[in-house]
């Protein structure tokens, strides 16, 4: 049986540690640094980037929901 992995199951941000020891949080898509309302996400403190990452990656999903539910109606 073959899974179709859909947008929704994606985990889009992820966190990487930059050499200078802040972390950014990137767009897996694409492998650039995310932004938030024209924010960088980048020299962040650890703790700070995880806990970012996990909004950003909710956020994502609702995005991807509410176009799905416009789509079906």
């Amino acid at each position: 049986m073959v899974r179709i992995t859909r947008p929704i199951d994606i985990e889009r941000y992820a966190t990487r540690v930059e050499r200078d020891g802040t972390s950014t949080i990137f767009d897996n898509f694409t492998n650039w640094p995310a932004d938030y309302l024209g924010r960088p996400l980048d020299g962040l403190q650890g703790r700070e980037a995880v806990k970012l990452c996990v909004v950003m990656n909710a956020l994502y999903r609702h995005r991807i929901r509410t176009i799905d539910r416009e789509i079906k109606d």
